[in-house]
């Protein structure tokens, strides 16, 4: 199933690993060119080729989202069996949550909720927050000049969109913290397990983050809400019996995914690829017409997690260059492998804000889960990235060899600047 080294034996790589996570393009462009269609060690197929991520993307008839699991070596990926021995009462619960999910549905289910929450992220709907985002930034911005250098990450971009998705929600900004801490802790259960202490601090992180949500929706249904999504999700089960509770719940978790915790990975790292391309960094400042290119080139060049994206499962038995995916079977398609796949994008190694692309990066998915975030996260990323150019156009980068956060492999662990010194 898998290609050889040369030496008899398959390469296997461990797509978890912090060294593939810290720089990956070498081993997903061996995967993609030599064996695109890969039996991964985690027990799951990971396709490389932009081509075949499209088509699984684009075809929930064979490759459905309902319950699709983690693969073979993640106690969530069993769905909740009683017969698994050592998957304990929280975690089948957790994995239920999951499932309900409505990015885990197929039609008629992931239809009919996604389109409760979709006007909210309707590009009317976001150009309506322009002035609460630019006071985000701001703020963000001056309290960062007050301390001559400062982390992209920590300082800026981390904040920027969890502020904003908590507000859309209608978290408390005295709780945005804790929730945004906790819920990223419940990443973990994700990835297989590492250790018993981590994974107990991951559980207990999921647990909390539930109560906090159940609590908020409560709240909600007994004040008669707010102006918030939360209120406007209760309305409309209130109205049509739209969604059961543990579906309202899950939605309010995939939509914190979509509108938050991404889009921060996107800004910082879109920076630093600007900042670190210096004459295109010049360029965007001179002539702001680029921003749309340079937005779309960050996405095909950075993807959070290179390796893989939501997960798919075989509905039959499908062919594929030559493998056969069984029906069962999970698949996970590499979107930062297929965002620079030579196929597809020429010269895919080069970061070039004047790039034509014959098609779209696949950054945000493609076909019915296409992500409900893309348009906030790109109007957010364009925002803070024109407010850095506005303040200090000659900014320069302290890290000029970032490496990825060993707590969480999506993220590098700073990035600090120098703004220049004329506003």
């Amino acid at each position: 199933m898998s290609m050889s080294l040369g030496d008899g034996q398959p390469f296997a790589p461990d797509l978890y690993d912090y060294d593939f996570e810290n720089d990956p393009s070498e081993t997903l462009s061996r995967l993609r060119r030599s064996d695109p269609v890969h039996w991964s060690r985690h027990g799951f197929w990971f396709l490389t080729r932009y081509d075949d991520c499209a088509m699984v993307l684009k075809d929930p008839e064979r490759f459905s989202s309902a319950a699709a699991g983690w693969g073979g070596d993640n106690p969530l990926a069993r769905k909740g069996s009683d017969a698994a021995a050592d998957v304990s009462r929280t975690e089948r619960g957790l994995s239920r949550s999951l499932a309900q999910s409505f990015n885990q549905m197929d039609a008629p289910d992931h239809t009919r909720i996604r389109a409760l929450v979709v006007s909210a992220f309707s590009r009317r709907a976001v150009e309506t927050r322009r002035e609460r985002i630019l006071e985000v930034i701001h703020g963000l911005l001056d309290a960062a000049a007050d301390k001559g250098r400062f982390d992209l990450i920590t300082d800026f971009a981390f904040h920027v969109p969890i502020i904003v998705a908590s507000e859309i929600i209608g978290i408390a900004s005295e709780d945005r913290e804790a929730f945004r801490a906790a819920f990223e802790l419940t990443g973990r259960l994700m990835a297989p397990k590492r250790s018993e202490s981590e994974w107990t601090e991951a559980l207990e992180a999921g647990r909390w983050v539930g109560r906090y949500i159940r609590d908020l929706i409560a709240r909600r249904r007994a004040d008669g809400g707010g102006d918030d999504l939360i209120s406007a999700l209760v309305a409309a089960e209130d109205e049509r019996g739209a969604l059961s509770d543990a579906e309202l719940s899950s939605a309010v978790s995939t939509i914190y995914t979509a509108a938050g915790t991404t889009t921060e990975r996107m800004i910082s790292s879109g920076l630093y690829l600007l900042l670190s391309h210096p004459q295109q960094w010049r360029d965007l400042v001179a002539d702001r017409s680029l921003i749309g290119g340079a937005i779309e080139e960050i996405l095909r060049f950075h993807h959070p997690t290179q390796s893989t994206s939501t997960n798919r499962r075989c509905t039959r038995d499908i062919e594929l260059r030559g493998k056969t995916l069984k029906a069962g079977d999970t698949v996970r398609v590499g979107l930062g492998a297929a965002n620079r796949d030579p196929e597809a994008f020429p010269d895919p190694e080069t970061f070039d804000i004047r790039r034509q692309m014959a098609v779209p990066p696949l950054s945000f998915g493609a076909g019915p889960h296409f992500c409900i975030g893309a348009a906030l996260a790109r109007f957010e990323a364009r925002l803070a990235i024109e407010a850095i150019a506005d303040r200090w156009p000659d900014i320069e980068l302290v890290t000029t060899a970032p490496v990825k956060d060993p707590r969480r492999h999506d993220r590098y662990r700073e990035l600090i600047v120098r703004p220049s010194t004329r506003e």
